[in-house]
């Protein structure tokens, strides 16, 4: 009896092999790895598996165990979670900074100087030395208003131009005033006309001699040349220009015994100079940018028109001239 039981219980057995794969299988791998069989598990299944056992769900097959490489636990920590410290403002990045900001003022402080020096006249481009041109003076308007000539006269100049006449019927409205102040001084003092290009030059002359009457003991006069804007943009017709600027000279020389001094800029000297006969007229020459060129025969050079004096009520700039050759030439200017 005994060996019957016996048998029976051990009537299914599993072979070594068998039982080696289902323990493979579902046992836990060792130091958490997994073992692959790969391609071979379902050839052990089929070969050492009994028909009669029933069949399991299969699972995928685990991916290969590989190991970490293990790292230290301060180092991983470190990179894992440690901040990364912010960049720190140097120093010199300020200072770099405040140089800059320093430099810009002052460099806006300069500008604003150099505008005020201009904008008063103290500053401008021509600054001709008194050494090499003793002799100069302003040139006096309405738009000066009331001049005070025995004080006006006792400053640093030495010769001065009063506007008289414009075109054919235009008188200064000081004109009378300033000739009768200045004629009270002992500054040498000239009358001047505005010649109007649109006009004829006898008429322009007569309203000028009516206006200024005997100049003895004057400078010789001058006739301004120097267009406005209007006419640089639209150039006159130089040759009516030049004939009848002639017959104002002529009418001019028969009153006072000489020509007129023409003051005039680079257009209209250039269309003046090429012609002969203007070459007993003595050339004013207005260049405020530079000194003239030398192929400019000039005798006066008007180079600034934002000078400012004293004792004149208005103190708006007035224009500069100088002459070429001193005191030897103001004498040669003065009408018996």
């Amino acid at each position: 009896m005994g060996n019957k039981s016996d048998n029976k219980k051990n009537s299914f057995r599993l072979s070594d092999e068998a039982r080696a794969v289902i323990d493979n299988e579902y046992s836990q791998p060792a130091m958490g790895g997994v073992y692959d069989f790969g391609e071979d598990a379902d050839d052990y299944q089929q070969a050492y598996l009994p028909k009669s056992y029933p069949q399991r769900r299969r699972r995928s097959p685990a991916p290969v165990y590989v190991p970490q490489e293990e790292y230290p636990e301060e180092e991983y920590e470190d990179e894992e979670y440690e901040e990364e410290p912010r960049p720190r403002k140097r120093k010199k990045h300020r200072l770099r900074k405040l140089l800059i900001r320093v430099l810009v003022l002052s460099l806006l402080v300069i500008i604003a100087d150099i505008g005020v020096l201009f904008y008063r006249g103290e500053l401008w481009f021509n600054q001709p030395r008194k050494r090499d041109y003793p002799v100069r003076g302003p040139v006096i308007t309405e738009k000066a208003g009331a001049v005070s000539w025995k004080d006006f006269s006792q400053q640093n100049i030495q010769m001065c131009y009063i506007r008289a006449t414009k075109s054919t019927a235009y008188e200064d409205e000081r004109f009378d005033k300033n000739a009768e102040g200045s004629g009270q001084t002992k500054l040498p003092v000239g009358f001047m006309h505005v010649y109007d290009p649109n006009m004829a030059g006898e008429d322009q002359a007569e309203h000028f001699i009516e206006v200024c009457g005997n100049m003895n003991g004057r400078l010789r006069p001058a006739v301004d040349c120097d267009f406005g804007l209007l006419y640089k943009i639209i150039p006159p017709d130089y040759t009516v220009l030049c004939n009848e600027l002639r017959i104002f000279a002529d009418r001019i020389e028969e009153e006072y015994g000489c020509t007129p001094i023409i003051k005039c800029s680079s257009k209209v000297y250039t269309a003046i100079a090429a012609d002969e006969r203007f070459d007993d007229c003595p050339i004013w020459y207005v260049s405020e940018f530079s000194k003239p060129d030398d192929t400019v025969d000039w005798e006066l050079w008007g180079y600034s028109s934002r000078v400012r004096f004293d004792h004149y009520d208005s103190h708006s700039f007035l224009e500069m001239v100088l002459l070429r050759d001193g005191e030897e030439q103001l004498e040669e200017m003065y009408l018996n």
